[in-house]
């Protein structure tokens, strides 16, 4: 059945604590077990948590694919076996003879999409294990390269040894990994400084709640919760009749004859449905030519009960 507790929360991590420390805590102050995030932090960085509460985190395939927007910092000079501050050097401090322009060209090699080989020391799993138990135990590591996108990545200044960027980057992008390849790129090593993450798709860091302000909140914070129906998902709403909604609610698909609003023309693909009460109860595929059936159809993807 749903309840109150069934949307997303917003928390504002601070440096030290893992992903899985701040969900812990949540669900200690809600009293609430099934929760879930949209997306992990390290222990060093800092900023946005996307919290999924109830049967909200059957949302996790589209929130957790949002893009992300961060603030950070890379040091030259240095490069880690973990690609940030918390790792290993890999050698001796080298020189760091570049310039802004130097950098500039440097970030430009990374924007729009591009194959990255994610950080050894990651949570990205080899058959069924994270790399980075691995790396742990010393036993080799291949990473597997995968395609992210830098939608954008701006180069906020040189001091020092030290390069300050902003970046918005698609889901599963690591900067841990843009900071080591910029170091071989300006042949002078790097790692990952200071990392914080400022948005999450529509979601801001400054509407968050920080462990200390949940804590003190207590059961209010529950008031902080987006319910179920006003998360934003990027996709259209459709409502549905009471007989669309009986069929959604049983896993069989419905006709657009079924929907209340709006009518058609109704765009192809994913969307969320509502029932006649304006309550959430799944989200529906509009398929404008079913394989199976003789006129288009909405199929039910994921199903709220209750």
């Amino acid at each position: 059945m749903g309840s109150e507790l069934d949307g997303v929360l917003l928390l504002d991590k601070p440096e030290g604590p893992t992903s899985h420390d701040v969900v812990a805590l949540a669900r200690r102050v809600l009293g609430v077990r099934r929760i879930g995030h949209a997306g992990t932090l390290d222990p060093m960085a800092t900023g946005l948590l996307v919290l999924m509460i109830g049967r909200a985190t059957r949302l996790a395939t589209f929130l957790s694919g949002m893009d992300k927007t961060y603030r950070g910092a890379l040091r030259l000079g240095i490069a880690t076996d973990t690609y940030d501050r918390d790792g290993v050097p890999t050698g001796p401090a080298r020189a760091v003879e570049v310039d802004a322009a130097a950098v500039e060209a440097g970030f430009e090699r990374f924007r729009g999409t591009i194959t990255q080989v994610p950080p050894v020391f990651s949570a990205k799993k080899v058959r069924g294990t994270p790399m980075y138990r691995l790396a742990r135990s010393h036993k080799p590591v291949s990473p597997t390269p995968t395609t992210v996108t830098f939608r954008v990545l701006r180069f906020l200044g040189l001091s020092g040894t030290d390069v300050t960027f902003e970046a918005q980057v698609s889901a599963g992008t690591y900067l841990r990994a843009f900071a080591h390849d910029l170091g071989d790129i300006l042949g002078c090593g790097a790692h990952l400084f200071s990392l914080r993450r400022v948005a999450a798709g529509p979601f801001s860091v400054d509407d968050a709640l920080t462990p200390d302000d949940l804590i003190a909140l207590g059961a209010r914070a529950t008031s902080r919760i987006t319910p179920m129906e006003e998360i934003p998902l990027g996709i259209p709403t459709l409502v549905l009749t009471a007989a669309g909604t009986h069929a959604i609610r049983h896993g069989r698909p419905c006709g657009l004859s079924e929907v209340a609003t709006p009518g058609p023309p109704l765009p192809a693909g994913r969307c969320r449905l509502k029932g006649p009460e304006g309550g959430l109860i799944g989200i529906g595929e509009v398929q404008l030519r079913a394989p199976s059936e003789a006129r288009p159809v909405i199929r039910p993807q994921i199903v709220f009960t209750g």
